[in-house]
């Protein structure tokens, strides 16, 4: 008769853990926060952040500004190319066209170097950004990533990408929203 009591007192053990883990698991939970209210009419949208809209850039297309800087084959890249060569005089400017609102947006930078490089970053006539000591992955065939927050404004603008003070590392794509 012990051993049937430590068997059913087993089995209301593995009963009591399995209702205590399971509705977790089974139940789902929305963990978005709710979408916000829509405006009232006529109050604009002042104070409020701009709808996000990726916007996805090659460094490559034909559309970008590239001084000195030049486009690399890169079979591990986004599109097969890469700009590189940038830094010193050499500069590039990606063309970011279809900005519905002007404010602040997460700007993210898909880059390769094999060794620690800083990229300024500038859009429009707008502050610099510094990102220093970009170590990526070590390699130029394996894409890191990093981002920052820059303010663009409604409509178009450019991207500088440059390091006037020595090499800035290899530019393959960027990503707005």
């Amino acid at each position: 008769m012990n051993g049937r009591r430590i068997g059913w007192a087993g089995v209301a053990v593995l009963v009591a853990a399995t209702v205590a883990v399971v509705p977790p698991l089974v139940l789902p939970r929305s963990s978005a926060p709710p979408p916000p209210p829509p405006a009232a009419p006529g109050t604009g949208s002042a104070g409020l952040s701009p709808a996000p809209v990726l916007i996805t850039l090659h460094a490559a297309d034909d559309a970008n500004l590239r001084k000195g800087a030049r486009v690399i084959d890169c079979a591990s890249c986004d599109g097969g190319r890469r700009v590189g060569y940038i830094g010193g005089p050499n500069t590039l400017a990606i063309r970011v066209a279809g900005v519905p609102s002007a404010g602040e947006r997460t700007l993210l930078i898909v880059y390769e170097t094999q060794d620690p490089r800083t990229l300024k970053v500038a859009v429009g006539d707008g502050p610099v950004h510094v990102l220093p000591s970009l170590a990526g992955a070590g390699d130029y065939l394996i894409p890191a990533r990093t981002s920052l927050t820059v303010f663009v404004p409604a409509g178009t603008s450019w991207i500088r990408f440059f390091n006037d003070a020595g090499d800035a590392p290899d530019i393959n794509r960027i990503e707005l929203y």
